[in-house]
């Protein structure tokens, strides 16, 4: 039996034929899902901006205290942090905060939908404030870094100044710090 006569019976075969159309539609689906998801990177590389803020950052605790007074004002999901002070009376003031809790959340700023992801790593402890590592990280499509500047002076407490008329001036000596407080000129 030659080559071709070999390849001729196993063409009339209806089980090879079978087997070889499903290894077609195997390698067809394999093709077709790595192209979907290296589209998917290219277009998360080149199409989205994040921004990530872990829990040592200043802006850390401005920026969960602004989403949950203005950004993700509808969430459900709530995690509390409690503060008291103690008057030299006796008296204990106590004050509490609500801030998103570690999951997923969803919030419109502006035009742009923003995902936010609050993560907590247990087994890796920060070690100035002795709590587990977390870090919130902001995704927004678009190319414009401008949202998250926005998003992180509004924030600050100096963003959210009641009276709006001043800036706050801090000028570092080895000594220490000295603040300065003027108002600005309209």
């Amino acid at each position: 039996m030659t080559i071709t006569e070999y390849i001729s019976a196993l063409s009339d075969n209806p089980y090879f034929g079978a087997g070889f159309g499903l290894f077609g539609l195997g390698a067809g689906a394999a093709l077709l899902r790595k192209s979907l998801q290296g589209s998917l990177i290219l277009f998360r590389r080149h199409y989205m901006i994040t921004l990530e803020v872990p829990c040592r950052d200043k802006s850390y605790q401005w920026l969960l205290q602004w989403m949950t007074e203005k950004g993700a004002r509808q969430t459900q999901h709530l995690s509390v942090e409690t503060s008291f002070e103690q008057k030299e009376t006796g008296h204990v003031k106590t004050k509490y905060d609500f801030i998103p809790s570690v999951g997923t959340h969803f919030f419109r700023y502006g035009s742009t939908w923003i995902r936010v992801e609050r993560t907590r790593e247990q087994h890796t402890l920060d070690l100035h404030m002795g709590v587990p590592w977390e870090t919130v990280t902001l995704t927004a499509f678009g190319r414009d870094k401008s949202i998250y500047f926005k998003i992180l002076e509004e924030g600050t407490p100096e963003g959210t100044n009641p009276s709006g008329n001043r800036f706050l001036v801090v000028l570092r000596r080895a000594d220490g710090s000295s603040r300065f407080e003027k108002g600005a000129q309209a």
